[in-house]
């Protein structure tokens, strides 16, 4: 039986010999690894769809993204010929000690991040009641000097019995001993606890465990807001259009007057509004969805204005440095269009 088998199997290898050696160089040409990842113009994404509101909107806040694939080699040769991708080395997007996914860990937990800021800057501009309900602080990079066996995304319990409860009390505890000391860190991974030590170092006079953290807030009101959100979205950058999406969702006014808006910028719990990367990919992007306006951080409007420029684009652009100067863009852009 065995034989019979096998002796089907090497006739019809003998037979289709030239079919598989293409399929297999085809199956592996597709799946080579250059060590690049590829950047291309992205799309928007209508934060209507996202963001639940009491209200109805007549225009629309939209976030613009970036195109992003793994540079296996087809998209590769394709970026090289290609003058609207941009290839980037793994490399560049991660730290010397840390891997590509650790990297991505990061994006991620930037984007969480961001939401948690935007709802802040939403429910404190409609002078809407809220509370901070819990803190979660989350590795966001972790040094060469650092001994322990933390990685990006694990959440921090404890150090020496301590509660975790905010970055200057552990700074504070770090400041209070001496490089070569060893601290004690509780912290989850996948849902689980687990322990480990760090040994606390020195640099230019300052003592250092080796660890950036980033305090992640759950943020709560009676005036609920339900966000939206996909796996596969990551970086700070959207920062700024959902917490002028969420706040339009609070207030009767709909402050987008009938335009479509498309935005981008990082934005804190005080609405500062911060640079973003990959800013003439979201400007193509606004362009493509027919955006009335386009809303970008103050250090990319000059970007975005030459390359608008370059490319002929009929678009109105505006820069902005906090919360309160895209509520004025939008009100000075929006003027005439009033909705009663």
């Amino acid at each position: 039986m065995i034989n019979k088998i096998y002796a089907k199997l090497k006739n019809f290898i003998k037979e289709n010999y030239g079919f598989l050696i293409s399929a297999f160089l085809i199956i592996a040409f597709f799946n080579i690894d250059t060590g690049y990842s590829v950047y291309k113009p992205g799309g928007v994404i209508n934060m209507n769809d996202r963001v639940s509101s009491l209200y109805k909107s007549e225009g629309s806040f939209n976030m613009a993204y970036v195109g992003y694939m793994e540079g296996l080699l087809p998209f590769y040769l394709i970026g090289k010929i290609n003058p609207s991708w941009e290839l980037v080395k793994n490399n560049d997007l991660k730290e010397d000690n840390e891997t590509i996914d650790d990297a991505n860990a990061r994006n991620r937990l930037d984007y969480l991040n961001a939401t948690s800021n935007a709802k802040i800057v939403a429910y404190k501009y409609s002078n809407t009641p809220y509370e901070i309900k819990s803190h979660h602080f989350y590795v966001i990079y972790v040094t060469k000097e650092n001994n322990s066996a933390l990685k990006v995304g694990d959440e921090i319990i404890s150090y020496d019995n301590n509660k975790m409860t905010s970055f200057d009390d552990f700074k504070d505890y770090i400041d209070s001993k001496s490089a070569g000391d060893k601290i004690n860190i509780t912290y989850l991974r996948d849902d689980k606890e687990h322990d480990t030590s760090s040994t606390i170092y020195e640099e230019d006079n300052e003592l250092y465990a080796g660890l950036v953290i980033l305090d992640d807030k759950e943020v709560y009101s009676d005036k609920k807001i339900d966000l939206k959100t996909k796996e596969s979205e990551s970086g700070p950058s959207g920062g700024l259009i959902t917490a002028l999406s969420m706040y339009n969702a609070l207030i009767s006014e709909d402050i987008t007057y009938g335009m479509k808006i498309v935005g981008t910028g990082t934005i804190d719990e005080d609405g500062n509004v911060g640079e973003i990367g990959g800013v003439t990919y979201k400007l193509a992007a606004a362009v493509k969805a027919k955006a009335d306006l386009f809303i970008c951080p103050s250090k990319n409007y000059e970007d975005a204005i030459n390359y608008a420029k370059e490319k002929k684009y009929e678009i109105t652009i505006r820069g902005v440095n906090t919360f309160e100067d895209a509520l004025k863009v939008l009100k000075e852009e929006g003027k005439g269009n009033e909705i009663n």
